[in-house]
């Protein structure tokens, strides 16, 4: 009996970690992130909206380290301009914004941009993601987070919130 009672909690001991591993996080809007490769902490859209996760980025070129593609570009911060070497996965086409130019507009309607893997951190979570690259000086927030990174990190947005969560650096939100 004693046996079939330790069974049981060890069940439900796992079946609750699994559960919790399962669990949404719920995030606001805007929220704080942690390009995790500097310590850099920026503010940060949550958009349902779009696909992909999107970074401003200036000075983007390609470099070679240790035979693999990498893109060296600087990330422009309160603290001073940033420079990151990330994995160069590629590129995506984006559809072109307003103020945004594709070369001939009657033939081209998204624009490409390079895509690298970032490790970012939200709140005591870190994941790597795809993250495009260009120049979002025009925008509010820096860093766009859209549905794929919002899915790694297990999370669903409440749009009435922002800056829910607290950062290590401030213990603030």
């Amino acid at each position: 009996m004693r046996f079939i009672g330790l069974l049981f909690l060890s069940w439900a001991l796992l079946a609750g970690h699994a559960m919790a591993d399962t669990e949404k996080n719920t995030y606001g809007y805007i929220e704080k992130v942690t390009l995790v490769d500097h310590d850099l902490t920026l503010s940060a859209k949550l958009d349902t909206g779009a696909k992909s996760a999107s970074l401003n980025a200036t000075h983007i070129t390609e470099i070679d380290v240790d035979g693999k593609p990498y893109l060296s570009f600087v990330v422009p911060s309160k603290e001073g301009d940033v420079v990151f070497k990330c994995e160069y996965i590629g590129n995506v086409n984006i559809k072109a914004r307003v103020g945004e130019t594709a070369t001939n507009r009657l033939i081209k309607k998204s624009i490409p941009r390079p895509v690298v893997l970032m490790r970012i951190k939200i709140a005591d979570k870190e994941r790597l993601i795809r993250v495009n690259l260009t120049n979002r000086k025009r925008f509010i927030y820096p860093l766009l987070l859209g549905r794929e990174a919002i899915i790694a990190f297990n999370g669903t947005i409440d749009p009435s919130l922002k800056f829910t969560l607290q950062t290590e650096k401030t213990g603030k939100k």
